[in-house]
């Protein structure tokens, strides 16, 4: 793991309306670093994860990912947003697959379409990717044909195949039944072996487990306690944290 940091936030807010969602949120991140975000519903995680990329423009606050700087208040567009998405790679909990391609096409979109990749290296690239997740045999199977965790894993590699520095994960097992969810969090850990640089907003606490080197508990739109996972979850400090660890194992 090196120690240059990927990433650099500081003071990050984010309001919708009268709402304040984010009230200033700090994360330096090095490269190959796993950072799992927790803590209960509605306290700011996925709206922090789509600050990252753009999808959610933020308020306040300093974000630098790689040699990328967002402003507050302003939106990338053209190129820059191209390079932001393409540095920053985004994984969904639904899969947002294109129904129409198969497995290997829905890779090949983003080399083929946005980078200029020429079809014999993209369809290389496609093959290798699909290989990593182990979904070779599937690589001609439209999504209706594949199950959750492999549409999962197929968009986990659609990510991939444009090169990113960093993966944001926003809940990536929690429309998945339990074997299925198995299947994503041991792709998602090889990546992590490999020196993948990811952030996991996740409700699922075994793939925080295994996936990360840093968990932040985020509350009320605030970092309210942060450690490594074996720390965080069986000596958390704060009380409102151990209440939530409570009642997500229950």
């Amino acid at each position: 793991m090196s120690t240059s940091p990927l990433v650099e936030i500081r003071g990050l807010k984010k309001q919708f309306g009268s709402t304040r969602v984010l009230r200033g949120i700090d994360l330096t991140q090095v490269r190959g670093e796993c950072v799992a975000l927790i803590g209960p519903s509605g306290c700011g995680k996925s709206t922090f994860l789509r600050c990252l990329n753009q999808l959610e423009t933020h308020d306040a606050g300093t974000v630098r990912i790689s040699s990328l700087t967002l402003t507050a208040g302003e939106t990338l567009h053209g190129r820059s947003l191209q390079q932001l998405r393409q540095t920053a790679g985004m994984v969904f909990q639904q899969f947002h697959l294109f129904p129409h391609r198969t497995a290997l096409e829905n890779v090949m979109e983003g080399p083929l379409q946005v980078l200029g990749t020429p079809l014999p290296e993209a369809t290389a690239l496609g093959r290798e990717l699909l290989a990593k997740v182990g979904l070779t045999d599937r690589a001609h199977f439209r999504p209706s044909q594949l199950s959750g965790g492999q549409q999962q894993r197929v968009a986990i590699a659609r990510a991939l195949a444009m090169r990113p520095e960093i993966l944001l994960l926003d809940e990536p097992t929690s429309a998945l039944d339990p074997e299925l969810r198995e299947e994503v969090r041991d792709v998602l850990v090889r990546l992590g072996d490999e020196g993948m640089t990811m952030v996991v907003v996740t409700h699922d606490m075994e793939l925080a487990r295994r996936l990360a080197d840093r968990v932040l508990f985020l509350c009320d739109g605030l970092v309210a306690e942060s450690g490594p996972p074996d720390e965080m979850f069986t000596a958390a400090k704060t009380d409102r944290a151990r209440e939530f660890l409570r009642r997500v194992r229950a």
